[in-house]
């Protein structure tokens, strides 16, 4: 299509990989790097400039891990320590331990009671070079890494996620709580459109369609986007209030979104409106 549309404004679903030849297109994907950036900007709104980071070894974690450290070190922050996990696994005790610096905690212990003689009370103390933790991780994963971590001390620390953490439609929250994720407004937002469209699909495909909101919002708004090309008027002149996010246009005709944030409280997913605004970058 890039190579025959010509002058024909087009809306791809989603990013070329390389500039298209015969035309310019705009360019519309439900990215994760989009998210793991709002995540960063969150963190750094809040103050946390330091970060760990866990992310499943896979080029999706590797995508999804280099957004949130680029986003976060142009805000003046750092990712102090990450770990890339194995989804296929179940116990991340050994990784989380020297990702923490428990491990060099306990060889001090051990120092010690070497070089005394005796026994000594000890409750091995975390790395203290840390404001918050990115996880990226779908519901499986999420589901064994924060008990793990919160049982290695780090249960103190807020903790940030992608929309992978959470599947519409799924019930319990527990085994995840206080994670705080951004995802559509489709999701988690009360926007009045969102409500009809999750009843709309409720009655019409109530089989499957709960777990596939996200795909049907960016349907939502890629209508809306092709209207406003038919128009005659840029997308990025006249930024578009979507389903998926609040939508905008970059210096490539790629279109990115802005999400709305919620977290797991006591085992439901709940709207976190009281987040404050992301802070600039620079």
């Amino acid at each position: 299509v890039a190579r025959v549309a010509g002058p024909v404004p087009w809306l791809a679903l989603n990013n070329l990989d390389t500039p298209a030849a015969a035309s310019n297109p705009y360019q519309f994907a439900l990215t994760p790097e989009d998210e793991a950036r709002a995540v960063a900007e969150r963190a750094a709104a809040q103050g946390q400039l330091r970060a760990l980071a866990l992310a499943p070894d896979s080029d999706w974690g590797r995508r999804l891990l280099g957004a949130f450290t680029a986003a976060l070190e142009e805000r003046g922050g750092t990712v102090v320590a990450y770990r890339f996990y194995d989804p296929a696994m179940r116990a991340y005790t050994a990784q989380i331990q020297r990702l923490l610096l428990l491990d060099e905690s306990r060889a001090r212990q051990r120092e010690l009671v070497a070089n005394l003689g005796v026994s000594l009370e000890f409750e091995p103390r975390r790395r203290d070079d840390l404001d918050c933790i990115f996880l990226a991780a779908n519901p499986v994963s999420g589901r064994l890494l924060w008990p793990q971590l919160r049982f290695l001390n780090a249960g103190d620390l807020p903790i940030y996620a992608t929309s992978a953490i959470y599947q519409p439609g799924e019930s319990g929250g527990v085994d995840r709580e206080g994670i705080m994720f951004t995802d559509a407004p489709a999701i988690v937002g009360s926007d009045p459109r969102a409500s009809a469209l999750r009843a709309t699909l409720a009655s019409r495909w109530p089989a499957g369609a709960t777990g596939q909101v996200r795909f049907y919002a960016m349907g939502y708004d890629a209508y809306a986007l092709v209207r406003t090309m038919m128009a005659g008027s840029s997308p990025g002149l006249t930024p578009v209030d979507g389903l998926s996010g609040g939508l905008s246009l970059d210096g490539n005709r790629r279109i990115h979104r802005r999400m709305v944030w919620a977290a797991f409280r006591d085992g439901p997913v709940v709207p976190r409106e009281d987040m404050p605004p992301p802070a600039p970058a620079g």
